[in-house]
């Protein structure tokens, strides 16, 4: 009965933990383009250059989350949902102030999550 308790527990947080970084992996189909979107409208090449330094690193972190999907054998999720295509159509027309904090904001929170998952399944292997 412990055992199965235990089991099920441990999938639970494992769940939590792939919709966590499903999640994160998801925003950074909407933060990516968002920082091409927003250097392609910079009024300089200096801001040009930093928000495409700034899209590379997101392509990176989303790479990672890619990884950490593969670990624990899950699927990529699939396409833009509804809502993320209206953040990609919206955030731009907001400014680039708008935009960067919405995508600092939300990066944030998901990292957050993907920690706080990961956090407890491992709390909980240590534990028995």
């Amino acid at each position: 009965m412990l055992t199965t308790l235990l089991l099920s527990r441990r999938a639970t947080l494992q769940w939590m933990l792939i919709d966590a970084v499903q999640r994160a992996w998801r925003r950074h189909q909407v933060i990516v383009p968002l920082y091409r979107r927003l250097a392609s409208l910079a009024p300089d090449e200096q801001r040009e250059i930093v928000l495409l330094q700034m899209a590379a690193r997101e392509v990176r972190h989303q790479q990672r989350y890619e990884r950490m999907l593969a670990r624990l054998r899950a699927p990529l999720p699939e396409g833009l949902a509804l809502l993320d295509r209206a953040w990609l159509w919206l955030l731009p027309r907001c400014g680039p102030m708008i935009a960067l904090r919405w995508a600092a904001w939300i990066e944030q929170r998901d990292a957050q999550a993907v920690l706080e998952a990961a956090l407890l399944l491992k709390s909980l292997t240590r534990s028995h």
